[in-house]
């Protein structure tokens, strides 16, 4: 069990490191774009640059730390782990299975492209698939963890059915 949980953990140290530093090459992009825009001053095109850095970096930065925050609850063993790593990873599934079969659709439409002379983009059908995988093996791998550990004793849902 123990080695489990570490190979978890290291899933999600492993996962969380790759999205805060995406997080941070589209923040970082964001700030440089700031001398190029044309209009205005610096200060007039910093709130749309900061408002821009936010909306795509803060939420995978926000998803990587708490992954980074589950890798370390699962390398500790952490009471309420089990609740954890359920709700994240069941709440993950929906985007995940979302991804891949959008991915799959994605590849077949980019075949029946090639076939007629085009597909010039096709490469990029394969995008929802790279990130789709990973993400459902991820959170089906920790639903089948967590559904091996032993409740928290002073989870509700564990006193509930004594």
């Amino acid at each position: 069990m123990r080695w489990m949980m570490r190979c978890l953990a290291l899933a999600h140290f492993a996962w969380g490191g790759l999205l805060l530093l995406t997080a941070a090459y589209f923040g970082v992009s964001a700030f440089r774009t700031l001398p190029h825009l044309s209009s205005g001053t610096i200060w007039t095109n910093l709130p749309v640059v900061v408002v821009l850095a936010a909306f795509y970096a803060l939420p995978l930065g926000t998803v990587g730390f708490w992954m980074i925050v589950l890798g370390r609850w699962a390398w500790t063993m952490r009471p309420r782990l089990r609740l954890a790593l359920l709700v994240t990873h069941g709440v993950l599934l929906l985007p995940g299975s979302l991804a891949v079969i959008v991915g799959v659709h994605s590849m077949r439409t980019a075949e029946r492209s090639t076939e007629s002379g085009g597909g010039l983009l096709s490469p990029v059908a394969a995008l929802p698939l790279a990130l789709g995988v990973p993400v459902l093996i991820l959170a089906l791998c920790s639903i089948a963890a967590a559904r091996t550990l032993q409740p928290y004793a002073g989870d509700d849902r564990a006193r509930h059915n004594r």
